[in-house]
């Protein structure tokens, strides 16, 4: 996103009435029943300069999730050197759980930008679930729609095409956050060439190269408040490929070893552990060279100002005269 300070989420010690946090997924009560959740009031947080993880927060607030009234989400991943990024925007929930989290993570932080507000997810909305329990149901159904919408940044990551990557991601995130004007849509958002790259899963100088392409052929005009689509991803008259199904291996012996598999549990604990131990001496490694580049790179400056300085004395040195021929 922008190139902001990261923000964290603090209370802003406000509230919404639950009747009027989502009108869509309000839409399953009666009349009276949102007459009636009139009475429940959630607790809303807005962003600040200084405050806690949003995992921490939420435990704080002993809220189990959120659904963001306004702003912008954003989760931030690594796996190896590649970087990984969903934004969550109005209308969408999230859940920040204490699961263990996969071994191939070697980062993974929820950020917020600003002006982002969230209402909170706590024993009030249980409540207003056990009396109405329809709303578990809305909330099911938004939670599919936000799961086909990571399964289509999924599948525009293995478009073979980087400038395709790219101009489908800018319609899919036009769906939450773009606007049809007479010009064409558009596209609220600053987007670094280097998030975009987390998006679609490229790096930045590809990114560049495929978005000057873009902007050639007129499909995006990048303004200064945001971007301008116009034009879609065309459409392939190829017909599709079937993909084999995939099937789960039963649990018999295998050819392979006669050793029996260990309990449910032992084997995955023993390989967490030398994960986190290859992850640490990694990151231990990756230090040492970097202070030794750092020190090769003191040794050569401090080097080459020795040579100026020899040289610079060489040249303001004073010449012997030149004796003559006779003498």
């Amino acid at each position: 996103m922008a190139n902001h300070r990261p923000h964290s989420i603090a209370a802003s010690g406000t509230g919404i009435f639950l009747a009027d946090l989502d009108r869509d997924l309000m839409e399953v009560l009666t009349g009276s029943e949102q007459e009636e959740a009139r009475r429940v009031s959630l607790p809303v947080l807005e962003v600040s300069e200084r405050g806690p993880d949003l995992e921490v927060l939420l435990g704080r607030a002993n809220a189990f999730g959120a659904i963001v009234l306004s702003g912008m989400l954003q989760h931030q991943m690594r796996i190896g050197d590649q970087p990984g990024l969903r934004v969550l925007g109005p209308g969408e929930i999230v859940s920040a759980g204490h699961a263990p989290t996969s071994m191939l993570l070697v980062s993974s932080e929820w950020r917020a930008a600003e002006g982002t507000r969230l209402a909170l997810l706590d024993d009030e909305f249980l409540f207003a679930v056990r009396r109405w329990p329809r709303l578990l149901a809305a909330f099911e159904v938004r939670m599919a729609e936000q799961t086909e919408r990571l399964e289509m940044q999924l599948a525009i990551c293995q478009l073979p095409r980087v400038e395709d990557r790219l101009l489908a991601m800018l319609w899919l995130l036009a769906e939450s956050w773009g606007r049809v004007t007479s010009a064409g849509t558009t596209l609220p958002l600053s987007l670094t060439h280097e998030a975009l790259g987390a998006l679609i899963g490229a790096r930045r100088p590809t990114v560049t190269l495929a978005l000057g392409e873009l902007a050639q052929r007129g499909a995006v005009v990048h303004q200064d408040r945001g971007w301008l689509l116009l034009q879609k991803l065309p459409e392939t008259s190829g017909e599709a490929r079937n993909i084999e199904a995939p099937r789960v291996l039963d649990d018999g012996p295998s050819e392979w070893t006669d050793e029996p598999e260990p309990a449910d549990g032992e084997g995955r604990a023993e390989l967490l552990t030398t994960v986190r131990r290859l992850r640490i001496d990694h990151l231990r490694n990756r230090e040492d060279v970097q202070e030794r580049l750092r020190r090769i790179a003191t040794a050569r400056a401090r080097s080459k100002a020795l040579q100026e300085q020899v040289q610079e004395r060489r040249r303001l040195r004073p010449r012997p005269p030149r004796r003559s021929p006779s003498s």
